[in-house]
């Protein structure tokens, strides 16, 4: 089955014109990734070393440079000691020799530090120099204990190899703020670290590359560092702490532990050759489908105060009790008969080894004969019915899939298919267009209560935006179902080249991503391939592949394990870009 290429060829579009100049002629830069081993403390020492590294790379032709966070100082500082000894202050003096070593290069490197501006104020901070010398600081958001939090407004800096922008660390855990770089143009994103243990992190880079369109460069750090400020001494092991190189289609070009090495640790310079499109250059446009088809119409809660931290962290109002939902995934390949499908629904259920209150289908996973929803009755090749006495002979509180839709006159679009017991089916609209047709509703995401639990809903497509589950999870959503025809159903696939297709591998990346917003998620597509997510409070406790582990996977949700949730905090000049204010 061709799904999606059916729609577009329905359509009548051409499926060429998805052949962007995505290959054509492009700047190229070679980007040096620094993995040091910052002492704790030792400021003339780290500096010292910090500029015989650069310089080496520099001598080896890197454009870009990328130094660790806290490159300065090592991570267990407190404000006390970045005040009294360890801080730097504008315009950064003990930074000259690297500054030189940018202009005299003219190239661009980027130097975590921690910050004392004169009114003792203490930042964590990562610092650029190019040709010309100093550029710009950035700030990092997110509080790690000993700083305030950063208030300089994301932005971008414009060069022959395309506009770089800059996070910290764990700045890109959440969407946001990748988010707003790339919307100001970014399609480089350097990120100074200081992120060891093995715990994810590349998959969230990956997908903050991919659903961003940015070439992501992280530089991190190795040893060992014994943190005394809480008491007992603690020994923290960094060496397996990555530094990588991802491409723009999410895709890991380089990655390196010290702790995978087999020479003895020391520090290591990585290179990766960058190349952003000319096209790209000097130009805010973003080919990338989850950029450029954006609906901030649809994001509105975003701006709500609730789960703040400088808020303590309020909930949404009216969430139902929290309590246990039993959430269940079938993972099939949707076939052109409805008849068949609904074979394949009832034999998956009987091999069910518990019941379920909510049950996610694949995209499409009833019927892929389009849909008249402004016809009486619409269409009588749809098993309607089939359904609604499946969800009511099941005990079923929901059921999702999609279908294709139209109304006369208008282009195909693809819907939520809503199912209930006791109430007619319920459609929704695509909140996104699709490429090259202006048929999306714009309209926010599906949110509804359930015993138990907030649910918002998706579509495959839809959640490729990663605005769409911060909304959700600032709206009070404790779970949030997944129904996609988002995967590549084939090797060469024109629309995985402006992202309207991911292959499997990163869409499981992006719904296990998802959840850092502390949700529990439930997905299944097309490909025959879906996922069940706990979330133990913002961290994942439990996953259930579903697909190669199983068609139908079911799963025991507690809902108070994230009703706190730790999103961003934002400034009005936040909102004004996720927002299009």
């Amino acid at each position: 089955m061709n799904g999606i290429l059916r729609k577009f060829s329905a359509c009548g579009i051409s499926l060429s014109l998805l052949s962007l100049a995505v290959d054509a002629a492009a700047a190229a830069a070679k980007v040096a990734l620094i993995h040091s081993n910052p002492g704790l403390g030792e400021v003339t020492q780290n500096v010292a070393a910090l500029d015989a590294l650069v310089e080496e790379a520099l001598q080896n032709g890197a454009d870009i440079v990328v130094t660790p966070e806290l490159a300065t100082t090592g991570f267990s500082i407190t404000r006390a000691d970045v005040v009294d000894s360890l801080g730097f202050t504008s315009p950064y003096p003990e930074l000259d020799g690297i500054r030189d070593l940018a202009i005299a290069y003219q190239s661009y490197v980027a130097v975590g530090i921690a910050e004392v501006t004169p009114s003792e104020a203490v930042y964590n901070t990562v610092v650029a120099f190019g040709p010309d010398g100093f550029i710009e600081t950035q700030q990092k958001r997110g509080l790690s204990g000993w700083h305030d939090a950063g208030n300089v407004p994301f932005d971008v800096i414009t060069t022959p190899y395309g506009d770089i922008g800059m996070l910290i660390c764990s700045d890109s855990y959440l969407p946001d703020w990748m988010r707003i770089i790339a919307l100001e143009g970014a399609d480089i994103v350097l990120l100074p670290s200081n992120w060891w243990g093995r715990d994810g992190q590349e998959e969230i880079w990956q997908t903050r590359a991919r659903e961003n369109g940015v070439w992501f460069l992280a530089a991190n750090r190795w040893g060992t560092e014994v943190d005394e400020r809480f008491g007992s001494p603690f020994t923290y092991d960094m060496n397996d702490a990555p530094s990588a190189a991802i491409s723009p289609d999410g895709n890991i070009k380089v990655i390196y532990r010290t702790e995978d090495d087999s020479l003895p640790p020391a520090d290591t310079i990585l290179y990766q050759t960058v190349v952003v499109p000319d096209a790209r250059i000097g130009n805010v446009s973003n080919p990338t489908y989850s950029v450029s088809h954006r609906e901030p119409s649809a994001y509105g809660a975003i701006a709500n105060s609730y789960y703040r931290r400088d808020l303590g962290y309020e909930p949404a109002p009216g969430l139902p009790t929290p309590g246990p939902v039993r959430v269940a995934a079938m993972a099939y390949k949707p076939a052109l008969s409805p008849a068949h499908n609904l074979t394949t629904i009832n034999q998956l259920w009987s091999t069910r080894s518990q019941d379920a209150d909510v049950l996610v289908l694949p995209g499409l996973g009833a019927s892929v004969v389009p849909v008249n929803a402004s016809s009486s009755g619409w269409s009588s090749a749809f098993p309607w019915s089939a359904l609604q006495t499946f969800v009511e002979q099941n005990a079923l509180s929901l059921l999702v899939t999609t279908v294709i839709e139209y109304e006369q006159g208008e282009t195909l679009h693809e819907s939520l298919l809503l199912v209930r017991p006791g109430v007619p089916p319920s459609l929704h609209a695509q909140i996104h267009d699709t490429p090259f047709l202006e048929n999306g509703s714009g309209a926010e995401p599906v949110l509804l209560d359930l015993p138990g639990a907030r649910v918002g809903v998706l579509t495959g497509q839809d959640a490729l935006f990663p605005e769409t589950g911060t909304h959700l999870a600032k709206a009070g959503a404790d779970l949030v179902l997944i129904t996609s025809t988002s995967g590549s159903l084939a090797p060469k696939d024109p629309l995985s080249r402006i992202g309207y297709h991911w292959d499997v591998d990163a869409l499981r990346r992006m719904w296990r991503t998802r959840t850092n917003e502390v949700v529990h998620l439930a997905a299944s597509d097309w490909t025959g391939n879906g996922i069940i997510v706990e979330n133990g409070g913002g961290y994942i406790s439990n996953q259930e592949d579903v697909g190669a582990g199983g068609r139908l996977k079911i799963l025991n949700l507690d809902t108070s394990t994230v009703r706190t949730k730790f999103l961003n905090s934002y400034y009005p000049f936040d909102l004004a870009v996720l927002l299009d204010d």
